[in-house]
């Protein structure tokens, strides 16, 4: 059944590199052009002392260093930055089907998790986000994903220091795993204290090495652009939408982009720490809830935010997270259709982003918000106390297993 995956996403992945090297894809890639210049010109850390007119650089570290790739790369002739920018989202959507499928074999089987895998390959949310829209989301969901698996799948320190560089690398392309890393920590020292260290010291060389220069020199404007973005003004999702709808007073809105996020984050961070106390086996289930609760929460939206809980979701449950997968791929393809003057997707090329302006998107938007709310809700059941007999429960804890 992994073959069978593998197939598939290959296949998948054809048609994607096709996309990204036939179009040009949305306005990040502009804004990534742009991005692209400054890093050939000022390094992958000067970049973050510069403005830039109309856009703001936002991205961790190991970005500035991949567009540094990029720019080399299309320095000597080898692709452009429409085509190279995505990439990397599509070369890790591979790992991310594969990790899908290993994850939910673990805890629901392999009947399930051979549908997680095909189900994730073949999403035209990650279709259209990794293929056309360009940006890095998939690529640091590939990263967590892949941490949280070294560290139930095998035991020895070695893996565990892999599994932190892995993380180091998922926060250094953006901040939204950042609230994984007590569960992430809590997994490492049940395993024992060696691998606990192993994980932390090999993060923290990671994160040195990318961070430390940049927090060194461009303190200031790292700190305002990057740990404190709030995202762009135009919120058309989730709570901050809720209450425009229902015309409370403006504080609330303030409250849920200032100290609310804050407390989300808090929320995302303790809930997965609480699964797994109580379930070990169950830190698949506990990287679901936390990206889909984050984005539930997020005051914040782009609509390439919808990759954070999609494949993590079917760690949770596999037909709920089907739910989603549905609802969002028809979301996208409306958008991007409308953004691209309503032609089919094999007709896309270059997408003006606009706010959304008629009521059917905001239905679809809506029925997303719940079905990844039920995701959530069916995760959260797991805290309670687990019988003899569940999975992950006292008589079958196998959250360290050898991959044979």
């Amino acid at each position: 059944m992994r073959l069978l995956v593998l197939g598939v996403v290959a296949g998948v992945t054809v048609i994607k590199f096709l996309f990204a090297a036939n179009t040009f894809g949305t306005n990040d890639v502009r804004y990534w052009l742009r991005f692209t210049d400054a890093v050939r010109d000022h390094g992958p850390i000067g970049i973050y002392g510069l403005e830039f007119n109309g856009a703001l650089y936002n991205h961790p570290p190991l970005t500035s260093y991949l567009l540094q790739l990029i720019s080399w790369l299309d320095f000597h002739g080898i692709g452009d930055v429409p085509f190279l920018i995505r990439v990397p989202a599509t070369l890790a959507d591979v790992v991310t089907a594969v990790l899908v499928f290993e994850l939910v074999r673990r805890w629901h089987g392999l009947a399930h998790a051979t549908v997680a895998g095909l189900l994730v390959a073949l999403s035209p949310v990650l279709i259209i986000v990794s293929g056309f829209h360009g940006n890095t989301d998939p690529v640091f969901v590939m990263f967590t994903l892949l941490s949280a698996f070294l560290l139930v799948a095998y035991r020895s320190p070695l893996t565990a220091a892999f599994a932190g560089v892995s993380y180091a690398a998922a926060v250094s392309v953006k901040l939204v795993p950042v609230m994984l890393l007590p569960v992430l920590l809590l997994v490492a020292f049940r395993s024992g204290w060696r691998r606990a260290v192993a994980f932390l010291a090999a993060s923290g060389v990671v994160m040195a090495a990318l961070w430390g220069p940049v927090l060194l020199t461009h303190w200031r404007d790292f700190s305002d652009n990057v740990l404190g973005y709030q995202g762009i003004d135009i919120r058309e999702w989730g709570l901050v939408k809720f209450v425009e709808w229902l015309e409370l007073p403006e504080g609330f809105t303030d409250f849920l982009v200032g100290p609310g996020r804050f407390i989300a984050l808090l929320l995302c961070a303790v809930l997965p720490v609480l699964m797994v106390w109580r379930r070990p086996a169950a830190l698949g289930p506990a990287v679901g809830v936390a990206f889909g609760l984050f984005l539930l929460l997020s005051p914040a939206f782009g609509m390439q935010y919808l990759v954070w809980p999609l494949a993590a979701a079917y760690l949770v449950n596999v037909w709920l997270a089907t739910v989603y997968n549905a609802l969002s791929s028809v979301f996208l393809i409306l958008i991007y259709g409308t953004w691209n003057g309503n032609p089919y997707p094999w007709e896309w090329d270059v997408a003006r982003a606009f706010p959304i302006a008629t009521t059917r998107p905001y239905v679809l938007a809506v029925s997303i918000w719940l079905a990844l709310a039920a995701v959530v809700v069916a995760g959260l059941l797991l805290l309670r106390r687990p019988r003899p007999g569940d999975p992950g429960g006292p008589a079958n804890d196998d959250s360290l297993t050898v991959l044979s």
